[in-house]
């Protein structure tokens, strides 16, 4: 599922598209890096008619990034989820 997501770190606003998720963690697509245990909070939107939703969803989700790469021209980075909650 590739979902476009605003990712919040250190009171700053990153662009971002998921490329994995679950219910405990996510791998997002970004066009910066990352550090290894910074804390993120994102808000994910999930389309009316995407995974069975019969209306847009939306998941405020925190956690922290578990490690960072590089694989040009896109920054990725792997995030815990701790907590999330439906909007």
């Amino acid at each position: 599922l590739h979902l476009p997501v605003r990712v919040v770190v250190e009171g700053t606003m990153h662009e971002a598209w998921t490329e994995n998720m679950s219910a405990s963690g996510v791998l997002l697509r970004l066009n910066s890096i990352l550090v290894p245990g910074q804390e993120v909070e994102f808000l994910v939107e999930i389309q009316a008619g995407t995974l069975g939703f019969q209306q847009t969803a939306a998941v405020h989700c925190a956690g922290r990034v578990t490690r960072s790469y590089r694989e040009e021209p896109f920054a990725y980075a792997a995030a815990v989820i701790d907590e999330y909650s439906f909007q």
